[in-house]
């Protein structure tokens, strides 16, 4: 009797030791499960927010591009008060020495209308590099890179959301619409020549049965002095056409009046920038995230906008000073680089 109740007690203790080692057992396999997974596939580590002040800027610039230059100029003084330090580089210049001995954390390109601005030696040495790249681009008159020029950067920065299907076929760069803010220096409220003045200056083509060819044959334009930018203005002798060398920033000035249909954004901010007041498509004004622009859907709301502000003079300038004040506060080259870095960096 007294064995039988020796062995019942020794026997709950074994059982009970067994299902602690059993347990044990599950742990221990979990944890060198869990272990081999981390081994296997690291867990990926959230980055730390960057210091745009710890960053050294490389900036490429065209050579010869007249249109760009004073771009460039803005964009490297607005980068100046973002970052460490930012080296300019004439695109002539060979690239591959200058990242062989200096520590740089972003190549910036500028890229000009005409196409590529790179010799191929400097092509390949940005290929090849682990650094950041990215081409901020002039590209308003449409794509004129080739494949194996946009290929190399990570990002590209475009003027026109239009392009940006293009490049994303060309390229596993991640592709975004940032225009160039209106240059501080061009376009601005100015006084201007006889010859540079209008009462309304059409910007768009002249598409049978558009918006824009309704109010070409509205009794409203009557008697005006129109400008007009775009393809099939010729059959409207009275009409005055722009040409591309004019100074746009002393007919935009001369004008009392701007209407816009299907522009891109960095026009409809240029005129802004210069103080005149602007009728703009709800197409041109859809990239625009702010409702200040005055805008219009149709035929007959473009007929009822204009009529309206044209005779109340002091709503087109309140409305035309809004716009001016948004621009300025908004859209300046300091504002745009941020931007970029934030799409590079965040």
């Amino acid at each position: 009797m007294l064995i039988r109740q020796m062995n019942a007690t020794l026997n709950r203790k074994l059982k009970s030791i067994q299902h602690q080692l059993t347990a044990q057992q599950a742990d221990l396999q979990q944890h060198l499960m869990e272990t081999l997974q981390d081994v296997i596939h690291p867990p990926k580590e959230v980055p730390p927010d960057i210091v745009y002040k710890q960053l050294n800027v490389l900036f490429i610039t065209p050579c010869n591009d007249r249109a760009s230059s004073s771009i460039s100029i803005i964009v490297e003084q607005s980068l100046r008060h973002l970052v460490k330090s930012i080296y300019e580089m004439k695109a002539i210049q060979p690239v591959g020495p200058y990242l062989e001995r200096s520590k740089t954390d972003l190549v910036l390109v500028l890229g000009g209308e005409e196409g590529e601005i790179l010799p191929e030696e400097s092509m390949e040495a940005l290929r090849t590099s682990p650094v950041k790249k990215a081409l901020w681009l002039t590209d308003l008159s449409g794509v004129k890179h080739s494949k194996s020029f946009i290929s190399i950067f990570d990002y590209v920065f475009t003027q026109k959301a239009e392009n940006i299907p293009t490049y994303g076929r060309m390229s596993n760069a991640r592709c975004y619409e940032v225009p160039f803010p209106p240059n501080p220096n061009v376009y601005y409220p100015q006084s201007v020549l006889k010859q540079d003045e209008s009462d309304v200056y059409i910007i768009g083509d002249a598409q049978p049965g558009s918006s824009l060819v309704e109010l070409a044959n509205h009794a409203l334009l009557s008697g005006k002095v129109v400008r007009v930018e775009g393809k099939g203005w010729k059959r409207f002798g009275s009409f005055i056409p722009v040409h591309a060398h004019e100074d746009r920033a002393a007919l935009y000035n001369g004008s009392k009046m701007v209407i816009q249909d299907n522009s891109p954004v960095r026009s409809v901010l240029e005129v802004a920038a210069c103080g005149t007041f602007q009728l703009n498509s709800i197409t041109t004004n859809r990239n625009l995230d702010t409702d200040v622009f005055q805008s219009y859907n149709s035929q007959e709301e473009l007929i009822e906008k204009f009529d309206f502000y044209w005779n109340r003079v002091d709503q087109r300038r309140l409305a035309a000073s809004r716009a001016m004040a948004y621009v300025t506060y908004n859209h300046s080259y300091l504002q745009s680089s941020l931007q970029l870095l934030d799409r590079i960096f965040r």
